[in-house]
């Protein structure tokens, strides 16, 4: 998945149910300003998340282990309307 334009950070949640108890973590990593950096960011980002998965998945071998991404982005928003006086 390419990196939504204005995208800042990308935070990753992960979970598992563990007889009844919910284990997991929010991890969020801030991206530098560089565009060209942007595309490893993304991807340290990712490994990150995907070995704390790793980690949950071997402590808990029975226990499936979920994840989801999402990109926290700017957007501008419309110009404020000129003054008509």
């Amino acid at each position: 998945m390419s990196v939504p334009e204005g995208a800042y950070s990308v935070q990753y949640d992960v979970w598992a149910y563990a007889d009844g108890v919910e284990i997991g973590t929010k991890i969020e990593i801030s991206f530098s300003s560089s565009l060209s950096q942007l595309p490893h960011e993304d991807a340290a980002a990712q490994a990150a998340a995907e070995a704390y998965m790793a980690s949950i998945a071997a402590a808990y071998p029975s226990v499936p282990v979920h994840a989801n991404r999402v990109y926290m982005c700017r957007q501008l928003g419309d110009a404020w309307p000129a003054s008509a006086t």
